[in-house]
C-alpha cells in the first residue's frame, strides 16, 4: 500500500513539474520561483522512483513526465497557426545559395575533425573512464564496459560541441581536452 501511494505522488510530482515547467516558459519572463519548483517536483519524482523500485522505478516516473510534455506539446502545435511566410527552399545551409562559394576545404575540414579527430578523441576518453575506473577499485570486466559506454556517448557529445563551436580554435581545445586527459593512463602502462 505504501508502495503505491508512493508511486501515486511520484507520478503526480512527474505531471506537476511538467505542467509547471511550462506554465513558467509559457509567460513573456520566466519565472525563477516556478522554474526552481517545476525542477524539484521532477527531481523529488526520480528520487521517489529510485527509492522506490530503482531504475526500473525512475523510468516508470520519467514516462509519466514524457508523456505530459508530448500530450502538452501536441495540444501546442494543434493550436498554433499556419505560418505567414513561404519556407526557405535552403534546407540547413547544406547547399549555397547561387554565386555563394561552396566553401569544400572549410567543409572537408569540419568532416575530418568530427568524425576522425572526434573519434579519437572518444577513444581517449574512453581509456581515461577506463583506467579511473580501475584506479577506483572496479574489477576489468566493469572497467570495459564503462569504456565501451564511454566511446559513443562520448563521440556524440563531442561530435556535438565541435559542430556548435564556431572558431577552429574551439574545437581543436575540445578534441584535445580528452586527450589530454588520456595521457596518465599511457604514462602510467594502464593495460587497454
Amino acid at each position: 500500500m505504501a508502495e503505491e501511494l508512493g508511486f501515486l505522488i511520484g507520478t503526480a510530482s512527474a505531471i506537476a513539474s511538467v505542467l509547471v515547467l511550462r506554465l513558467s516558459w509559457a509567460r513573456s519572463e520566466r519565472s525563477l520561483p516556478l522554474n526552481v519548483a517545476g525542477w524539484l517536483l521532477l527531481t523529488f519524482s526520480i528520487a521517489s522512483g529510485w527509492v522506490l523500485a530503482g531504475a526500473w522505478g525512475v523510468s516508470i516516473l520519467s514516462l509519466w513526465a514524457m508523456v505530459t510534455a508530448f500530450v502538452i506539446l501536441a495540444v501546442a502545435a494543434w493550436k498554433s497557426p499556419p505560418a505567414r511566410r513561404k519556407p526557405s527552399n535552403r534546407r540547413a545551409g547544406i547547399l549555397p545559395e547561387a554565386g555563394e562559394p561552396l566553401r569544400l576545404v572549410s567543409r572537408c575540414a569540419t568532416f575530418l575533425l568530427v568524425v576522425l579527430a572526434g573519434m579519437i578523441s572518444a577513444v581517449a576518453l574512453a581509456i581515461t573512464t577506463r583506467w579511473i575506473s580501475l584506479l577506483m577499485g572496479a574489477s576489468e570486466a566493469n572497467a570495459n564496459v564503462l569504456a565501451l559506454f564511454a566511446a559513443p556517448l562520448g563521440w556524440t557529445v563531442l561530435a556535438f560541441l565541435i559542430l556548435m563551436t564556431d572558431s577552429r580554435k574551439g574545437q581543436f581545445a575540445i578534441i584535445a581536452i580528452p586527450v589530454a586527459t588520456a595521457i596518465p593512463a599511457f604514462v602510467t602502462g594502464s593495460p587497454l
